[in-house]
């Protein structure tokens, strides 16, 4: 299948078919889609830092350029809906907050590809998200930070961290 009829599925099983219709509702998608490949979907945006954090301009082009963007080809796989349900648990009240969304998923981008560019420890990431995203508080950076945390999932990049 094609990258558009994917994304139109894991869109529908979320329930997000909708999203697409605004800026947030885009930038629910661009987070929900760059969590579902950390959670093994096989979906094959490439994501790079962008003003709200990791941003596939190719997912966009992919949503909003194609005539494919209706009803999905297909239905989900279960692997696919083990994603699907993997990140939907971890991520619980949070999925529906596109803030906390933002949040959480630039603090995995950062600890997964920052430390490459010397954000190599705890406090630069939390200085470069402050920084970066002035609206979030310490208080929910650390926040976020304590869910990848325990979620044990990232704990590979998280021990690579200084200090």
């Amino acid at each position: 299948m094609s990258k558009i009829s994917d994304a139109m599925a894991f869109l529908e099983a979320l329930g997000l078919s909708d999203e697409l219709e605004s800026f947030t509702g885009r930038k629910r998608v661009q987070k929900i889609f760059y969590l579902l490949k950390q959670f093994g979907a096989d979906l094959k945006f490439g994501y790079t830092w962008y003003l709200h954090g990791p941003y596939s301009p190719e997912l966009t082009r992919a949503l909003l350029d194609s005539p494919d963007t209706g009803t999905p080809q297909r239905s989900l796989t279960k692997e696919e809906l083990e994603s699907v349900n993997s990140m939907r648990n971890f991520m619980a009240d949070d999925f529906y907050s596109v803030d906390k969304l933002e949040l959480i998923v630039s603090l995995i981008y950062l600890i997964k590809y920052a430390p490459e560019q010397g954000y190599d420890s705890k406090k630069k990431i939390f200085d470069f998200i402050r920084e970066q995203k002035p609206q979030f508080s310490k208080n929910d950076v650390e926040t976020a930070w304590r869910k990848v945390e325990r979620s044990k999932i990232w704990d590979d990049y998280l021990d690579k961290l200084v200090g």
